[in-house]
């Protein structure tokens, strides 16, 4: 079924269409691409960082420290 048979079909459309292969290679292609780093979540909108998010950040390092073998961490950049 895939992930794009978990949406329900539009009565009268057919899935899949001419444009198919096509987001289906751009889609293959983004998922091999390194993921963003998990500290850019927290610097990529305020210029200076809330002191709410600045715990929140501190949060993950600490629960990536102690449980980072459960996620791979391998597929994102450094």
């Amino acid at each position: 079924q895939g992930f794009w048979g978990r949406f329900p079909r539009i009565p009268g459309r057919k899935r899949g269409g001419a444009a198919a292969p096509q987001v289906m290679e751009a889609f293959e292609q983004a998922e091999r691409k390194p993921k963003p780093n998990p500290q850019f979540l927290f610097s990529d909108v305020y210029r200076e960082m809330p002191p709410h998010l600045r715990r929140q950040r501190a949060a993950l390092e600490r629960h990536l420290q102690h449980y980072g073998e459960h996620y791979p961490l391998e597929h994102f950049e450094k």
